[in-house]
């Protein structure tokens, strides 16, 4: 006996980024990242980030509004990026 299951979509099709899409959002990611753990001003940070039809986003912890300034302007510097979405929260230490 064969059973059928119906998974949920995630998404519409036209929501779903193509193939293509898909690859250049990942090597975004992937140049986003890079910058961000070269940079001496956001390197010794955990910064998560994601890209969806070109638009970057960043989230995690940071120590100051000059490191999240830096950050945004980071993303934003990359080839690409059309729109930095900013989830940094701000956590002074001290």
């Amino acid at each position: 006996m064969v059973r059928q299951i119906r998974l949920p979509q995630c998404a519409s099709p036209a929501t779903q980024p193509s193939m293509h899409q898909a690859i250049g959002d990942g090597v975004m990611t992937a140049k986003v990242r890079a910058s961000l753990t070269t940079n001496p001003a956001t390197r010794h940070y955990e910064i998560h980030v994601a890209t969806i039809h070109a638009t970057v986003t960043l989230s995690g912890y940071v120590e100051s509004d000059e490191v999240r300034s830096a950050a945004l302007q980071i993303a934003s510097e990359v080839e690409g990026v059309q729109q930095v979405q900013d989830f940094l929260d701000v956590h002074r230490i001290g």
